[in-house]
C-alpha cells in the first residue's frame, strides 16, 4: 500500500501535496482514520499552548511530529518519549492523535518495548503489521529498554511475526512509536544508534487541580476533523524541513542520555585518555566493574565492555604481554607508552 495515502471517510487524502481524490477499490484501502481534514480546532490549539508552557517552536514540533505520524514512512528512524509528572496532557495528546488516525493507529502493552528475562511471543508483534502509530502509556519505574528491538522496529528493517497458530511471516513497520510515561526508561548502551533515534519530548507543565478539564478529551474529539487538518499541514512542513526538534527536544534528550552514560562517567571519574596511553583489558575491566557495583550500574561482561570502548572510539591493540586498548589509562596506574619505547 501506498505509504503516502491516507483514507477518509471524505476521500483518500495524497500526503504529499495535501490533496483528496475519490474513493477508488482499485487503491485495495482496508484502513480508514476517524477524521478528514477540514475546519479549525481552537480548543486544541490552546491545549498545546498551555501544556507547552507557550513554547511556539514545540508546538510546531509537535505539528510536524503528528504529520509525520500520518504517513506510513519511517524514514526518521525516530522513537517519541512524551514524558513529565502527571497531570500535564501528554497521555491526552497522545490518545487524541491515536483515536483521529482510527485503523491506522493502535495501542501496544509497555513491556512490548522494555527488556525482560524471556521473549516476549511474536504474536505481539504481528498485531503492529499496517499500524502507522502504535502508542504505549505508562512506563514503571525501574524498568528498561529493549534496545536491540528499538532499534529493529525503528530501523526499516524487515521484521518477523506470527498470529496464533499460523505461519511465520514477515513486514516492513510502518508505525511511528509514541511511548508516553512518568518514568524514563533505562538504557544500558549509551551509542550513536539509540542517540540518532530516541526523541525525548517534555510535557513539563502541571495543570493545577482546579484548572482541570475533564471533559478535554470530548472537547477534542469534537474538533477531530480540525486537528486532522492541523496535522496534515505539520506533515507538508515535516516534508519540507524534517522533524528538526526544537532547543526543548534537544535538551531534554542530551540531558537524559547524559544521565544514562554510565561509562562515560566512569571515564570522566576514573581514566585519563590521550593518545599516548595505554591500559589492558583486565585492568579496565576490574576498575569498571567496581565503578560500576559501587555506583548501582550493570557491569556486564569484559567483552561487552571492549565492544563499548571500541564504539567510543578506542582502538584495541596489544603492548605484546597483553592485550588492551590505547588512548585510555586508568588514573594512576596505567602504562605511558612513552615509557614502554
Amino acid at each position: 500500500r501506498d505509504p503516502w495515502l491516507l483514507n477518509t471517510s471524505e476521500g483518500v487524502l495524497d500526503l504529499r501535496n495535501g490533496q483528496s481524490q475519490p474513493h477508488d477499490p482499485a487503491l485495495y484501502m482496508t484502513k480508514i482514520a476517524a477524521a478528514a481534514p477540514k475546519g479549525g480546532c481552537p480548543v486544541w490549539l490552546g491545549f498545546l499552548d498551555t501544556v507547552t508552557g507557550g513554547d511556539v517552536e514545540l508546538q510546531a514540533y509537535l505539528q510536524r511530529m503528528a504529520g509525520y505520524c500520518l504517513t506510513g514512512v519511517t524514514s526518521e528512524h525516530a522513537l517519541f518519549f512524551l514524558y513529565g509528572t502527571g497531570a500535564n496532557g501528554k497521555s491526552v495528546f497522545a490518545n487524541t492523535l491515536t483515536e483521529i488516525l482510527g485503523d491506522y493507529a493502535t495501542v501496544a502493552a509497555m513491556d512490548m518495548f522494555m527488556a525482560s528475562h524471556g521473549d516476549r511471543h511474536p504474536t505481539d508483534m504481528a498485531g503492529l503489521r499496517g499500524a502507522r502509530v502504535v502508542t504505549s502509556i505508562e512506563t514503571e519505574q525501574g524498568s528498561r529498554w529493549a534496545e536491540s528491538k528499538l532499534k529493529a522496529l525503528t530501523g526499516g528493517d524487515k521484521i518477523t511475526a506470527r498470529f496464533m497458530r499460523q505461519d511465520f511471516f514477515e513486514f516492513i513497520p510502518q508505525f511511528k512509536l509514541l511511548i508516553v510515561g512518568n518514568h524514563k526508561p533505562s538504557i544500558r548502551n549509551v551509542d550513536e544508534a539509540m542517540k540518532r533515534r530516541l526523541h525525548m519530548v517534555p510535557f513539563t507543565v502541571t495543570i493545577p487541580a482546579d484548572k482541570r478539564d475533564k471533559r478535554l478529551p470530548d472537547r477534542l474529539l469534537a474538533e477531530r476533523d480540525g486537528i486532522l487538518a492541523w496535522a496534515l499541514r505539520g506533515c507538508l512542513e515535516w516534508q519540507k524541513h524534517g522533524l528538526r526538534p526544537p532547543p526543548a527536544v534537544m535538551a531534554a534528550t542530551e540531558d537524559y542520555f547524559e544521565a544514562e552514560d554510565a561509562l562515560g562517567r566512569w571515564l570522566e571519574e576514573c581514566c585519563e585518555t590521550g593518545p599516548a596511553y595505554w591500559a589492558g583489558s583486565t585492568e579496565l575491566f576490574n576498575s569498571w566493574k567496581g565503578w560500576a557495583e559501587a555506583n548501582g550500574e550493570y557491569a556486564g561482561s569484559m567483552k561487552r565492555l571492549s565492544e563499548t570502548l571500541s564504539t567510543r572510539g578506542f582502538e584495541k591493540n596489544s603492548n605484546g604481554k597483553a592485550r588492551g586498548f590505547r588512548g585510555i589509562r586508568v588514573q594512576d596506574s596505567s602504562i605511558d607508552l612513552f615509557e614502554q619505547e
